[in-house]
Formats: structure tokens, sequence, C-alpha cells
């Protein structure tokens, strides 16, 4: 467990001429003002090509049926959200940055994360993620079921 809005945290170490886009304290700070907690925070190195790199993907994990059956009365519900912020290379950390704070990309990534926790039970029952890429300069979004 851990102090943040997050139960684990973990981060990669980067690689010569690799840089996160944004650091923990601005992840954090998003994911408060959208009263997101995520089961696990990960910042890592695997992030697709250096060309088209992806920024971040957010995983809402499926239901497993009526889990709580098996938990002790009073245990509390953890979330089935993580995040996963990919490194880039240095050359294109400023058009990240920009493109998940300035440009929403955090903010629409938190959005569809709180939205996930009220989905209807059908689409609750496969994971989903949506992933933000930079391409060509530009983000782009994209939501799809993973099961």
């Amino acid at each position: 467990m851990t102090d943040g809005p997050w139960d684990t945290y973990d981060r990669d170490r980067l690689q010569a001429g690799w840089s996160y886009p944004v650091g923990r304290t601005v992840v954090e700070a998003a994911l408060r003002v959208a009263g997101v907690h995520l089961l696990s925070l990960d910042f890592t190195m695997q992030g697709g090509s250096a060309t088209d790199p992806i920024l971040l993907r957010a995983t809402r994990y499926r239901d497993m049926g009526n889990t709580s059956y098996y938990r002790t009365r009073g245990t509390p519900e953890l979330s089935r959200c993580v995040l996963a912020l990919h490194a880039v290379p240095s050359g294109v950390r400023a058009e990240a940055h920009a493109a998940l704070t300035t440009g929403g990309g955090l903010d629409r990534a938190f959005a569809w994360l709180a939205a996930t926790e009220s989905a209807d039970p059908t689409w609750l029952y496969k994971s989903h993620s949506w992933t933000a890429r930079l391409l060509n300069g530009t983000l782009h979004e994209a939501a799809e079921a993973t099961d």
C-alpha cells in the first residue's frame, strides 16, 4: 500500500535517450481531481516504437463474478484499474508532456477510468483498455476490449 491514489507503484529504470513525459506528482494530482484510485501505477520503458510512442495505457480489468463471496466481511473492494505511463524518446518529451497535460490526455484517460466504475455489468465482463499514442506529433486515443 502507498499513500498515493494507487495500491502499488513501480518505475522502470530509463535507458539512455528516454524520459517519462510527466512525473508522478502530475499523475497523482490529476488522479485526485478525477477521484480515481488505481490498483497499480507503473512507469514503464515498453512504449512502442521510437517514432510513434505509446504515452499511456489505462486498463480496467474484468470482473470475475462475485469475488466478494470469498472475502472476509468488511474487506474493501480493490480497484481493477491500472495505469501504465510509458517512457518516450527524450526528443519528443516536450510534445508528449503537452499532449498529456495541456492537451488533456491525462484528464481524458482518468475520465474514462472513472466512467468504467459505473459501466453496465455486461461491459464489465471483459477487460478494456484506453491507449494514448503520439503519432506524427498528434495525440491519438483508442479504447478497446482486451479479452
